[in-house]
């Protein structure tokens, strides 16, 4: 292996390191150095490294130390063996892969850095990933891949995968232009001419970024913030001990799986970014979301939800957007691993009923009852799918169902109240002879009907009870109990913002 020794506040440009490569930072380097504030203590620019190691055994009594790799190619990158503690290392327009794990790292960045596949950053007291469209340079990265015989279309085609484990502070954002007025930054990836530009959206969607952040319960968390970011997916995993902010982001999927964090977490206006697809998810898994708080998440535009024994406990639920149709709710389920969807335990629906009634206890919680009624009524619709449900019961919730969408909807007893009505008050007419016969129309009948129409009428309201029989008699009785019923219905479905 080849070792590099470097003197401080020097620069190596447009050096290629065939073999793998061992830079070393010892204390006798900087001795009679004196420190230069604002000054990176080593740089690389435009180098390309096949393997690349950085190694510090020794304390080293300076100030501060930092090592930048501007718009360099590194294969492979491993970093595992630091003792200094006030060691940085920044990655700029670079490409790269591999591994960084150090608890004595004072600072890991990357800036407009693409992957050749994935970078795991382990243990470091803070980790910084940022994109940055003022200063996207997309000739330094052709330039680099064409000196591995690649190229930039399919680099960016492929999945770029951060892994952040146990790193006290966690940044991850996207600073976007939204107020470009230079048109001769507007330039495509193919322009050479240009020295930088602001990528459109279609462009931006097909740079596929994933991020995996994951917490051990016996590790410090400071904080964790994601802001502004475009992913593909996010995975949140672990115990948190710190703060967790994820706010303005567009995500396609979002796994929170075996989540819980002791200062709560604040998710704000959170949606997907490629919605058209059916490709996007959301993932909730055997979480504890108690002190969380999700405030203006677009629940709606994500394909498929999955919610899986989790704990709700002091969730806040406010300001997010959840199906507006009933049917739609269909998209919610309750199954172990969102990737599969058929497999469905045989407690699945049991799962359901109790998991849309957290929701709704929550979203009451927060004054939302447009949105709690929702879940109860979908709770009742699961509640009607358990295996072991008493016959009448379900009978009940099925009629429900039916008559007033389990208590949301006024349109379907008020239709039916005036289809069964009209249809009742023909058939006792007809009963009695006065229709469907040779006569002239009786337009009082017309009127006639409106007392029909009140449940508490006389069985005489239309003629003496000697004319009445046992047909009218009886479609009599039936329209009181069934348009009565109705009307109760729709009655209760007019009342449900007066509820408690």
């Amino acid at each position: 292996m080849n070792e590099i020794f470097l003197t401080p506040y020097t620069i190596i440009e447009n050096t290629d390191y065939p073999d793998d490569t061992k830079i070393v930072i010892r204390a006798s380097d900087f001795s009679n150095v004196p420190f230069q504030d604002g000054r990176i203590t080593f740089s690389f620019i435009g180098c390309r490294f096949k393997k690349l190691e950085i190694e510090n055994t020794e304390t080293i009594d300076f100030k501060d130390i930092s090592i930048q790799f501007i718009s360099c190619f590194i294969n492979e990158i491993n970093v595992d063996n630091i003792i200094t503690t006030n060691f940085s290392i920044f990655f700029g327009s670079s490409i790269l892969q591999g591994r960084i794990k150090n608890e004595n790292l004072k600072n890991v960045e990357t800036n407009n850095c693409l992957l050749n596949n994935s970078l795991f950053l382990l243990d470091l007291k803070r980790a910084v990933v940022s994109y940055t469209e003022e200063n996207i340079f997309p000739i330094r990265w052709k330039k680099l891949l064409k000196s591995v015989n690649a190229t930039l279309e399919n680099l960016l085609a492929e999945k770029h995968s951060f892994y952040i484990y146990d790193c006290k502070s966690i940044v991850f954002t996207v600073n976007e232009n939204k107020t470009d007025k230079r048109g001769i930054y507007k330039i495509p990836y193919d322009s050479v001419n240009k020295i930088g530009y602001y990528p459109s959206d279609e462009e931006k969607q097909n740079f596929k970024v994933s991020l995996s952040v994951k917490y051990s319960a016996d590790k410090e968390h400071n904080l964790t913030k994601i802001i502004n970011a475009k992913l593909l997916a996010l995975s949140l995993s672990g115990y948190s001990t710190g703060e967790l902010l994820i706010e303005n982001c567009n995500i396609d999927s979002w796994y929170i799986r075996n989540f819980s964090a002791q200062l709560g977490a604040n998710f704000y206006n959170i949606k997907p970014f490629r919605k058209e697809t059916e490709e996007t998810k959301l993932e909730i898994h055997k979480s504890n979301l108690d002190k969380v708080w999700f405030d203006n998440v677009a629940f709606d535009d994500y394909y498929t939800i999955s919610l899986y024994r989790n704990k709700f406990g002091q969730t806040t639920l406010t300001a997010c957007d959840f199906p507006s149709k009933y049917k739609d709710f269909d998209k919610i389920q309750t199954i172990e691993n969102i990737h599969y969807p058929d497999r469905k335990d045989k407690n699945y629906f049991k799962t359901r009923y109790e998991t849309f009634l957290q929701l709704k206890k929550q979203l009451e919680a927060s004054g939302n009852f447009y949105e709690a009624q929702k879940f109860q009524a979908i709770s009742h619709e699961a509640l009607k799918k358990i295996e072991n449900l008493p016959y009448w019961d379900r009978v009940i919730l099925k009629i429900n169902g039916l008559s007033n969408n389990h208590g949301l909807s006024i349109k379907e007893p008020f239709i039916g109240t005036i289809v069964l009505s009209i249809l009742f008050y023909v058939l006792y007419l007809w009963s009695l002879g006065r229709i469907f016969n040779a006569n002239e129309i009786d337009w009082n009948l017309f009127g006639y009907y409106f007392s029909f129409i009140d449940i508490t009428h006389r069985t005489d309201f239309l003629v003496n009870k000697s004319e009445l029989n046992g047909i009218s008699l009886t479609i009599d009785f039936l329209n009181k109990i069934i348009v009565g019923f109705l009307i109760y219905q729709f009655i209760a479905a007019f009342r449900k913002y007066g509820k408690k």
